[in-house]
């Protein structure tokens, strides 16, 4: 980090300590609430289709397999 980096960090450190102590000053008050706990979103089925999950790309035909269909593309 460069020095005027770190000047503006203190800078902004200390505008953030003025308005918290206008705040409280102020009468202001803070309450402390309870953790925040996430619960996942529950599944939208549970079965589970195995032709969906079994879907695999193709995979390119090879140099000797394209050729193989050339040749019976010609002799068509």
């Amino acid at each position: 980090m460069t020095d005027n980096q770190i000047i503006a960090g203190a800078q902004r450190q200390a505008e953030l300590e003025a308005a918290k102590a206008a705040f409280f000053a102020s009468g202001g008050r803070t309450t402390e609430l309870g953790s925040y706990c996430a619960t996942p979103v529950p599944p939208r089925s549970t079965q589970i289709d195995p032709e969906t999950v079994l879907v695999r790309k193709r995979r390119r035909p090879s140099p000797s397999d394209r050729a193989t269909l050339r040749r019976m593309a010609e002799a068509l």
